[in-house]
């Protein structure tokens, strides 16, 4: 493949979680406008105070000193696949950080008053942004859960806080107090600082590369990995700008109270991921978008002012607050539903009709490099004789099968038939390249999952990929999902191509009227897919014959093809099976060689073993 078309097909791939996630967010940010407008007319109506011009402008103003920003910092976590709860606590570092460099300096560094005051709110700042890398390092390469480390990073810092602050810290200087008080025209300066950091945002996510890999990110990380897009560094990135967010908002508080403690933020954290999820921005990554934020914003700036101007009680704002997040989460998770659901669909489609089980792994292959990313892709299926596990073709980039003699078995595969349940190794360096038989030099992650058909294992899914940790725990979950809908016809495709069902049908043929022998063959199970509760073999063997009976009753042409070779076929099956006739007057009856009668008696088996098979469900 050239240089050119790898660039392209990583362009297509990022592209296309893109427009997908757009798609799935239009419809819940018109959700939340709705919403948002609905809530704007039940308060305007209810209270004529609450719609008047300068109370809606006191509204956009605190919700941009605030909660704004820090919830514009979680919409990008959050679309990246993280989250962060740490920027309470930043918030409260960083103000303090600026009041005390500001009033009494710290070691050699002397109050910076004046002027210089910008330089403290540069260091906070700094210091903001670099917590965040921190959080991102700490995720990216120390493969820390992001909830665990934010989480430990806000009651940290939170302690921290409380440890330095000592006491409120007045008397600040007013060379930044413009931040807050200002205004150009009838917008204040905090309104106007929020929307040009939203309007640059929005444009970063939109028209530039660092916006699109985030959304490649968060759809997909496996998927991005393998398209050369350098996750960790990214996704550092992504933490660094909601420290940042939140360095901007705790100066912004710092500014506007005049005054520095270790409460500012409190609960902001939980604020700006509600925000987030109100404006259709998914918890679980890759769909979301910051006008969606705006909306979220507003609509939990709009319900504490509303319910006071009704002399609603204050703990009614709460409990408001909390309905509207718990709706908010509930369309979420549904909408993850949804997305499971249209993967189990997709998977099922273009195969419904075929048989064959090359078909059925090409189609089964590229949902897996569609959904979940890696194109290094192998099967097992048992041998339904012996129970042993029987490798199939594998699939590389562009679908290149590997040489089956240098394909051999992994131990993952045997693990997983033998425990019945996934076998996940995150990182093959660290002394587990024995249990893997790998696809490629450079494979670092490996994942085998057993596939089971009417509670029995017909075989084991073996996805590797070059990027440590690119295989995870929700990787189980879809790939269970794309496979779930094929494993009917995978099994049928198998057990016609390895002759197994050909060898049943044959010996059932033999015994069709012993109906104990053919209740005991494997071949029953398969072909009386839902027994009745309480069937005795004899009952299921009954059962069997009739259907084998009907299948070849079902083999009969048109009278106007009576001399056709179908005709021959149908007559062979009956007259030695159904009318058990000897061989001899079945001869003279056809008017045929008895070497013409053996050959033909084959050609009939597998005709109507193909007619089982592609009527079986």
């Amino acid at each position: 493949m050239s240089i050119k078309s790898s660039i392209n097909k990583v362009n297509q791939l990022i592209q296309r979680f893109y427009n997908a996630s757009q798609d799935n967010y239009s419809l819940e940010r018109l959700g939340a406008l709705v919403g948002l407008s609905l809530l704007i007319f039940i308060f305007s109506t209810l209270s004529p105070t609450f719609r008047e011009f300068d109370n809606l402008i006191y509204l956009a103003k605190t919700a941009a000193i605030t909660f704004s920003l820090v919830s514009l910092g979680q919409t990008v976590v959050l679309i990246s696949g993280g989250i962060d709860l740490s920027v309470s606590s930043v918030i409260a570092l960083t103000g303090l950080i600026t009041a005390f460099l500001c009033s009494t300096g710290f070691a050699f560094i002397p109050p910076l008053t004046g002027d210089l005051s910008y330089i403290a709110i540069l260091i906070a700042w700094f210091v903001g942004a670099c917590i965040g890398a921190g959080q991102g390092w700490l995720i990216t390469k120390r493969k820390i859960p992001p909830f665990i480390v934010t989480l430990a990073t806000m009651l940290g810092l939170r302690g921290l806080t409380i440890g330095i602050s000592g006491a409120v810290i007045y008397g600040l200087p007013d060379n930044f107090r413009w931040m807050t008080e200002s205004q150009i025209g009838f917008l204040p300066m905090p309104v106007i600082i929020m929307l040009a950091i939203y309007i640059s945002t929005a444009y970063t996510l939109r028209k530039t590369k660092i916006g699109r890999y985030c959304y490649a990110i968060g759809g997909n990380e496996t998927a991005a990995r393998l398209a050369g897009i350098d996750v960790d560094r990214y996704r550092i990135y992504f933490y660094a700008y909601s420290g940042l967010l939140a360095a901007i908002t705790g100066t912004l508080l710092v500014s506007h109270l005049n005054v520095a403690i270790y409460s500012h933020g409190d609960g902001y954290q939980f604020t700006s991921v509600a925000a987030a999820v109100i404006g259709g921005t998914s918890l679980s990554g890759g769909i979301g978008g910051i006008w969606g934020t705006v909306i979220g914003v507003a609509i939990l700036a709009i319900i504490p002012s509303g319910l006071i101007m009704l002399n609603a009680p204050s703990w009614s704002r709460d409990v408001v607050t909390s309905v509207i997040i718990i709706l908010a989460v509930m369309i979420d998770v549904e909408r993850s539903h949804a997305r499971k659901k249209e993967i189990q669909i997709e998977a099922s489609q273009s195969v419904t009709t075929s048989r064959y089980l090359n078909d059925i792994l090409e189609h089964l292959a590229k949902r897996i490099e569609k959904y979940i990313g890696t194109t290094y892709f192998r099967l097992y299926l048992v041998d339904q004789d012996t129970g042993d596990l029987v490798p199939h073709e594998s699939f590389l980039h562009d679908n290149t099968p590997i040489n089956a003699n240098s394909m051999g078995k992994s131990q993952i595969a045997l693990e997983a038939q033998q425990n019945g349940t996934a076998v996940l190794i995150q990182d093959l360096t660290r002394n587990e390249f024995n249990r893997v038989k790998l696809m490629n030099t450079d494979i670092q992650s490996a994942l085998a999952l057993p596939l089971f058909n009417r509670e029995h294992c017909i075989g084991v899914i073996e996805l590797q990929s070059p990027g440590i940790s690119a295989l995870k725990e929700d990787s189980i979950d879809v790939l269970s999902d794309l496979a779930r809908p094929l494993l009917t016809q995978l099994e049928d495709a198998w057990l016609f191509e390895s002759g197994w069902l050909i060898r049943q049908l044959r010996d059932a043929l033999r015994h069709l009227w012993d109906d104990l022998y053919l209740g005991r063959l494997k071949l029953a199970a398969w072909a009386l897919s839902e027994p009745q509760p309480n069937t005795t073999t004899g009952e299921k063997g009954q059962s069997l014959r009739e259907l084998l009976v009907k299948s070849i009753e079902a083999l009969k042409p048109e009278e106007s093809q009576a001399i056709s070779h179908n005709m021959r076929i149908y007559r062979i099956l009956q007259l030695t099976y159904v009318e058990e006739q000897a061989i001899e007057q079945i001869i003279n009856t056809l008017h045929i060689s008895r070497r013409q009668y053996f050959y033909d008696l084959k050609d009939s088996i597998e005709v109507l073993t193909d007619h089982v098979a592609r009527s079986h469900h």
